[in-house]
């Protein structure tokens, strides 16, 4: 299977996906929007074609020269304590999904890249919408750290795609605004990320905003005591002190290098 039908492979699972979860939140909404759902969806499909556009540069000359490197060479941590191809996949995708826990919480706890995440943050509604809403700094400082955590494990081509697939697609399902029944997001919620489990991380209520980092296995949140419940009264407000800045593409795009802005 060549890189292009990997890569277009991803693609699709991402507009599937993205279109699904739109589907259900609009029939299973499970919160209300106070902002017209259009013009969200057209200010995420915009910021999501931009950082598109950008980011095929650092995935060319960093991303993929890395991938093919560990691939071909085969090189890496989990080369030499497996030889069989599924166990090999299984590690890689749980030292990607460690790797991304780590990911997050360094980008709440480090100032400067906290100034990047903040755009993602500061949206005050929390739908399948948010899933695209990332800083192209945030996107390309990622894939710098990706390529590292590739290159020392030794993750090949296939298998970073495969982890890729699953976690825009566990992205695109904890960020949408879909009614669980409560037995059912509580019994998901101890194996993978929900959207109840996710809404908790995205309340103003710093506690819990500052926790609950797992992107796709909620057992890292738990090893790592970075696991907080906020109450329901929490999770009706959602984003940061900031309401002001959530539709505005070029003051988000801005937002990392403007001091006079607080990223509170």
């Amino acid at each position: 299977m060549t890189i292009e039908t990997l890569s277009s492979l991803k693609l699709s699972f991402f507009i599937l996906g993205f279109i699904l979860f739109f589907i259900l939140e609009t029939i299973y909404p499970n919160r209300q929007w106070d902002t017209n759902r259009y013009k969200r969806l057209a200010f995420h499909t915009t910021f999501a074609l931009i950082n598109t556009i950008i980011m095929r540069l650092p995935v060319l000359f960093v991303l993929m020269p890395t991938l093919l490197i560990v691939s071909e060479s085969h090189i890496g941590l989990l080369y030499s304590i497996t030889e069989y191809d599924i166990v090999k996949l299984i590690l890689s995708f749980i030292v990607l999904d460690l790797a991304l826990y780590w990911w997050h919480r360094f980008n709440h706890t480090n100032q400067f890249l906290w100034k990047f995440h903040f755009v993602h943050h500061v949206d005050t509604h929390m739908d399948v919408g948010t899933s695209v809403r990332f800083h192209i700094g945030e996107l390309i400082l990622s894939t710098f750290y990706k390529s590292i955590i590739i290159f020392i494990f030794g993750i090949s081509l296939a298998e970073f795609l495969f982890y890729e697939i699953i976690l825009v697609l566990s992205i695109q399902f904890h960020h949408s605004n879909i009614k669980l029944k409560s037995n059912v997001d509580e019994s998901l919620a101890k194996i993978i990320v929900t959207p109840r489990y996710h809404t908790n991380h995205h309340t103003r209520s710093r506690q819990s905003r500052e926790a609950n980092y797992a992107s796709i296995f909620t057992v890292w949140d738990k090893i790592f005591s970075s696991y907080v419940e906020a109450t329901d009264e929490e999770r009706l407000i959602m984003g940061v002190e900031n309401r002001q800045l959530e539709l505005k593409l070029v003051d988000n795009l801005y937002h990392p290098f403007n001091k006079k802005v607080d990223s509170d």
